[in-house]
């Protein structure tokens, strides 16, 4: 890892982000942290417990969320719901259909290893100011877990390739999910 981390800006100073032994993100900077119960399974269902750790470093947003999932619950649904609010937070309408995506979206590949459910995705939208981001939104699940890696930049920003492998790269998950 220490060849990986050499070669990246000096803006970009990378650290565990801290969430669970599950899986070890890694963020670029100091992250700040949250809680909340979210409806990740509808509204019918109890919310979920969403952890999230997030920071700001060379112009890029990047942010690591994870929940864990009730006993019975689909990962295959909970990962669609999140792409679904993840959507909706970035401005964007709702697509059509499960597989369908927004305009300008695209699946691009998932490096993330150890995973049973996986789903990478890049495409353009807006932040809650306004302002124009391309996003890149991975999402992995595994016994129970459910974690999504994010980056937001302004289109003329986007991440370097080697940023982009060290943090989407670092989503390894661990033999045993605690």
């Amino acid at each position: 890892m220490g060849v990986i981390l050499a070669g990246c800006s000096a803006a970009l100073d990378w650290r565990e982000a801290g969430l669970t032994a599950a899986v070890p993100a890694l963020l670029p900077c100091k992250p700040e942290r949250a809680e909340r119960a979210v409806p990740l399974l509808g509204p019918q269902a109890a919310p979920v417990t969403l952890r999230m750790a997030s920071c700001a470093a060379d112009g890029v947003t990047w942010a690591v969320a994870e929940a864990a999932l009730p006993a019975a619950a689909s990962a295959e649904a909970a990962l669609t719901a999140w792409q679904r609010a993840s959507w909706a937070t970035l401005g964007l309408a709702q697509a059509e259909g499960a597989a369908a995506l927004p305009p300008g979206w695209a699946e691009v590949p998932c490096v993330g290893r150890g995973a049973t459910l996986q789903r990478c995705l890049r495409g353009p939208g807006r932040a809650p100011d306004g302002r124009a981001v391309m996003a890149e939104l991975h999402w992995s699940a595994r016994e129970g877990w459910i974690v999504q890696a994010a980056a937001y930049a302004p289109p003329e920003r986007a991440p370097t390739p080697l940023a982009r492998e060290t943090f989407f790269g670092a989503l390894v998950w661990r033999g045993a999910v605690p």
